[in-house]
């Protein structure tokens, strides 16, 4: 390993760390040490099934979408540039707080875990 890797991997595992509790905010059941590519997969799941009644839905939605892009660029550039892949794990953090932002009345992390439970049905849907 490299110095420049040694270097970003703490800042690595701390971003991975937040989007995972991130996406557990949105009710998802988050995999003990979970891949980019399973939170991607897990917050594109939420971003197409947020409740028709979730205030800025669309903006909601399209942040998250950003946010999977960009853990999809970060798995995919896996080790070769780590502070390009550490710089695709911020912005997909950025993208997914901007999903949860309370403008005037979106509901906050916890009322949209309540509205979230198909989602989870996906989950279990999908595995079979």
């Amino acid at each position: 390993m490299n110095a420049l890797t040694a270097s970003c991997s703490p800042a690595r595992s701390r971003a991975v760390g937040e989007l995972a509790e991130a996406t557990a905010k949105w009710g998802c059941d988050v995999p003990d040490d979970p891949g980019l590519i399973e939170l991607a997969d897990l917050l594109a799941l939420v971003a197409g099934h947020l409740p028709e009644d979730h205030a800025a839905r669309a903006e909601a939605a399209a942040s998250l979408e950003m946010a999977v892009e960009h853990l999809r660029a970060a798995d995919r550039l896996g080790g070769l540039l780590p502070l390009v892949t550490l710089h695709h794990l911020r912005l997909a953090l950025q993208y997914e707080r901007s999903a949860r932002q309370n403008p005037t009345d979106r509901p906050g992390p916890d009322v949209a875990r309540d509205r979230l439970q198909p989602v989870g049905e996906l989950q279990g849907a999908s595995r079979t």
